[in-house]
Order: structure tokens, then sequence, then C-alpha cells
């Protein structure tokens, strides 16, 4: 591999990274649109890296230890995502049975009415 590529790809790597540990630091904010935007943009990265054809061995060597990286740090947010979409779905259970609720006041309400 020339040292340009090397360079190159040295300079990708870090950014992949980057925004994988921005992505997490999104999440613990819960800043879902800052991470959603991080996601897309490391996307955009890991598609333009992974769509030369073929990757040869030199970059597959050189990648692997960031790919291992970026999944740890998935799995980190993933763990976020994860508590987030249960905090939804419970706060959807109680807003379900609060308007459980209203419904039977209003048809107790409408029920007494002259």
């Amino acid at each position: 591999m020339k040292d340009e590529a090397i360079a190159e790809l040295r300079a990708l790597a870090a950014h992949l990274l980057d925004l994988s540990l921005a992505m997490l630091t999104a999440a613990k904010a819960d800043d879902w649109a800052a991470f959603e935007l991080r996601k897309q943009q490391r996307s955009a990265i890991l598609e333009g890296i992974c769509g030369r054809q073929p990757l040869d061995e030199a970059i597959r060597l050189f990648l692997a230890p960031v790919i291992e990286q970026i999944q740890r740090l998935d799995r980190a947010s993933t763990g976020l995502i994860l508590q987030q979409r249960d905090l939804a779905a419970e706060e959807l259970r109680r807003l379900k049975h609060t308007r459980q609720g209203h419904n039977a006041y209003q048809r107790v309400a409408d029920n007494s009415s002259p």
C-alpha cells in the first residue's frame, strides 16, 4: 500500500472511531438526533471503504482492530438504546392506562349529565 493510501486509511479509521464515540456520547446524553446523524455519517464512510472492490489483505488487517473497537462502542450504545426503548414502552403503557381512565371517567360524566 502506498504512503498516501495508508495516511488516508488512518485518517478514515480515526474518523470512524470518533464518530462511533460521538454516537455513544449522544446516546448517553439522550440526544437521538445527534446519534442518528453520526450513524449516517459513519455508514457513509464505511460504505466508501468497503465499497472498494476487493479490499486487499493489508486494508483488511489494518481495519480489523478498528472494526473491533467500533463493535465495542456499538455494544455500549445498543445497551443504552434498549434501555431507552424499555423506558418508552413503559411510558406508552402509562399513557394508555391514563387514557383508558380518562375515557371511563368521560363515559360516567356523560351518562350522569341530565
